[in-house]
Order: C-alpha cells, then sequence, then structure tokens
C-alpha cells in the first residue's frame, strides 16, 4: 500500500504546489483534501485510494491505465509491481507530469482518452473523476474499447449525501463540481452490461464514498 514515507513526501510536494497556486485551482483534483488540517479528511483520501489498490490485489508486471490521474498519488505503488504505467488528465497532465519528474516515475501521459491506441490494460482505475464527466457515455465507451475480458475496472466516487454535503462544506470547499453521484455511476455502468465484481462503502452506517471493481 501507500506507506507513511510515500504519503508525508506527496504532502510535501503538493503544498509547495498549493502555495503557489490560485485559490481553489487544485480542489477538484483533491490535492486540498491530501493535505488537509483536518485529519480525518486527510485520512479519508488516502484511505480510498488505498483500498482501490488493495481490491486489484497482485499487480505485478501488469499494464495500468489510472484515468483522470490528477497528482499520480497512486503511480509509485505502481512502479513498485514493475507496472506499465499510463495516466490521463486534461487538467492535471502538467501536476502529472511534475510528479513523475520529482519522484523519477515512468509513465506515458495522454491528455485524452482517444490519444490511446490499440492499447488493451489489465487494470483501469477511475478513481473520483467520472462524477465530474458530462458525456459518460462516451467516456465509458472509451474506457471499455481499452478492456479486454481478463480487464478490472476500479471506479470510486462520492454518495453526495447529506453528511458529504456537509462535511464538504466544514473543510472549506465551495461550489458544487460534480455532475452525479456514484450511485448513478454505477447504475450507468450496469446499463453498460459491466458486471459488479465488489464493493466497499467508506464507511457505514453513512458512507461518504464507495469503491467498486468491474468487469466486462
Amino acid at each position: 500500500m501507500i506507506d507513511k514515507k510515500c504519503r508525508v513526501e506527496y504532502m510535501d510536494f503538493f503544498e509547495n504546489i498549493l502555495k503557489n497556486a490560485p485559490a481553489g485551482t487544485y480542489d477538484e483534483m483533491a490535492l486540498p483534501s491530501y493535505i488537509h488540517k483536518n485529519k480525518l479528511m486527510s485520512w479519508l483520501f488516502w484511505k480510498r485510494i488505498e483500498v482501490a489498490l488493495s481490491m486489484a490485489g497482485d499487480m505485478q508486471k501488469t499494464s495500468v491505465l489510472d484515468f483522470g490521474c490528477g497528482g499520480g498519488v497512486a503511480f509509485r505503488h505502481f512502479q513498485r509491481f514493475e507496472c506499465s504505467i499510463s495516466g490521463c488528465d486534461k487538467y492535471s497532465y502538467d501536476l502529472a507530469a511534475a510528479v513523475c519528474g520529482r519522484f523519477g516515475l515512468h509513465a506515458e501521459l495522454y491528455k485524452d482518452l482517444q490519444e490511446i491506441k490499440g492499447r488493451s490494460f489489465d487494470y483501469i482505475f477511475a478513481l473520483d473523476v467520472l462524477e465530474h464527466i458530462e458525456d459518460l457515455g462516451s467516456v465509458t465507451d472509451q474506457l471499455i474499447g481499452l478492456s479486454s475480458a481478463k480487464t478490472n475496472i476500479i471506479i470510486s466516487g462520492p454518495t453526495e449525501s447529506l453528511i458529504y454535503k456537509i462535511g464538504r462544506h466544514l473543510a472549506g470547499f465551495s461550489g458544487h463540481y460534480h455532475i452525479r453521484n456514484i450511485y448513478d455511476i454505477e447504475r450507468f455502468l450496469k446499463q453498460k452490461k459491466l458486471r459488479c465484481l465488489k464493493v466497499k462503502r467508506l464507511y457505514p452506517p453513512a458512507p461518504l464514498f464507495r469503491v467498486s471493481a468491474w468487469s466486462l
């Protein structure tokens, strides 16, 4: 998983980036949440990444696409497993490149899924990104096109429950950037005939996030 030393190094790097950025720039990339002064919030955001990685299991020497990779917080875990890493993020391309440079990571980075040709990945991660996508149908079709029968597609997203919204407000995040919640996304994937393999809620009885694994 992502050990304490690794988390601290990411957090220090993110803190330096945020010092030089206008307020709100990285809110929806979760950077402020990873280093939030509220330790419970910071812990929760790191935990959802760890839960997603634990669902993947042994990723040794597999190919992985991190769609909406943001600050590449999972890249070092992928590298530890000698994965072939690809990251795709229209808005965080430069940030992901900076993270790779800072930590000596090798990843193929893309701004759009359409740039990825003739590939099929063993794992596709789409963590806390699909709730932002307007044309979810097109993006889902592209992700399916990069999958095989053996591909694990692992997603996470917010429940948008009342407690979630209150927590977001108390944490100091203004505005509403989500088009849908995780339940909407899960229903949509089922309509696309994807099979849900497992689900983890963070945390009952009033979950704020859900993490799930899917396949064709």
